[in-house]
């Protein structure tokens, strides 16, 4: 009895739930909600197409990317003048590097000159030398000096140091006492002493870092006098000064030549420039000497005669003197610029200096003496 009526009761529920589903899909559909369920089936499959067509787009693009032949890098160029190496010469020049460039001529003079005996050896040897000077910052030889460096110097040009001996150099057997180092305060004229340790101190400084700089060779003030001594060109005077055992490298084998000239109290300075065949003349008062070059280029056939038995001819080498460089405006500063001429040939710079800059040259000068150490 009690399972028919719970039957019953099933049988009831499932038809009043029949009938609610039934009055509820019997209700009519307002157009509004037909639109908006049309809309949203259209975009769903306009987004699939979107996507399809996407996909097909990217597998296009993928499959010529892959029939195309990938390009070959350019070749290097010998002389380096490439977009990677201007943007690196950009980098380290910053504001100067209108100052400074790298010559294609230069490089071009090299590759022309490979073959010869006066000529760079190995032209990849010679780039390489060139554009690590070339590539230097020009700021390197303005380098500020600091205030125990300024007060070492300030306490050397002082009274009581007068005759003490401030440094003594071994190589060269050059003492420096206050007194010799006092040339080199404002309006004073250079001495022998001052231009001759600096100047080994410049060849140490190459010798310390030779990528750095050019192979140079630097006669001190003495070798002119004694290579014109008795008012005569006399190679026998000098004929010693250059053995290989002296010097420990063959002079002909250096890029450039330096020979400083001290006459009528006036210093200037001549350079056997071997890397380009020149014999150059610079002086601070816009003078010329021909005398000079032709003593050299006399001296320089003799010197490679004497020491390897060749015989060269300099006939078609340039003569130049330098015009376009740094000028004083005063009546002492032409040691200080020979020596800065000196120094930043050596370097491989332009001389991007001018007579304002004389006071600090004279400053660091003396620093770099004291401490027998150029920078």
């Amino acid at each position: 009895m009690m399972a028919a009526v719970t039957t019953n009761r099933k049988n009831t529920n499932l038809q009043a739930v029949k009938k609610r589903k039934r009055r509820s899909s019997d209700k009519p559909v307002s157009p509004s909600s037909a639109i908006s369920r049309n809309s949203v089936a259209r975009k769903v499959s306009i987004g699939r197409e979107y996507h399809t067509r996407c996909r097909g787009s990217l597998r296009f693009k993928l499959l010529v990317r892959a029939s195309v032949p990938k390009r070959k890098p350019k070749p290097r160029d010998c002389c380096g003048n490439n977009e990677e190496n201007n943007r690196e010469t950009s980098n380290l020049f910053g504001r100067n590097k209108a100052a400074l460039r790298f010559d294609r001529d230069d490089c071009k003079i090299l590759v022309e000159k490979e073959s010869s005996t006066w000529g760079v050896r190995n032209c990849k040897n010679g780039y390489n030398n060139l554009k690590a000077s070339l590539l230097r910052s020009i700021e390197e030889p303005f380098i500020p000096l600091k205030e125990e460096e300024l007060a070492e110097v300030k306490s050397a040009f002082s009274g009581r140091n007068r005759m003490k001996v401030l440094v003594s150099h071994r190589n060269s057997n050059i003492d420096i006492c206050g007194e010799t180092l006092q040339c080199l305060m404002p309006t004073r004229w250079l001495n022998d002493e001052v231009v001759n340790l600096y100047l080994e101190l410049l060849k140490e400084r190459e010798a310390r870092d030779p990528q750095k700089f050019f192979k140079c060779h630097f006669f001190n003030t003495f070798f002119y006098i004694k290579l014109v001594s008795g008012s005569c060109y006399n190679y026998q005077a000098v004929r010693r000064w250059t053995t290989q055992r002296k010097l420990g490298y063959d002079l002909v084998d250096c890029d450039i030549i330096f020979v400083p000239i001290h006459g009528c109290l006036h210093w200037t300075l001549a350079v056997i420039n071997k890397r380009e065949c020149k014999f150059q003349y610079l002086d601070s008062l816009n003078g010329v000497n021909p005398t000079v070059l032709n003593d050299l280029a006399k001296y320089l056939v003799d010197e490679v005669k004497d020491k390897s038995g060749q015989n060269i001819d300099v006939s078609s080498w340039d003569i130049e003197y330098v015009k376009d460089l740094p000028r004083q405006q005063n009546g002492y500063d032409c040691g200080m610029f020979m020596l800065k001429y000196i120094d930043f040939y050596s370097r491989g710079l332009r001389l991007q200096f001018s007579q304002k800059d004389m006071p600090y040259f004279r400053l660091r000068t003396a620093k770099e003496i004291l401490r027998l150490r150029a920078q």
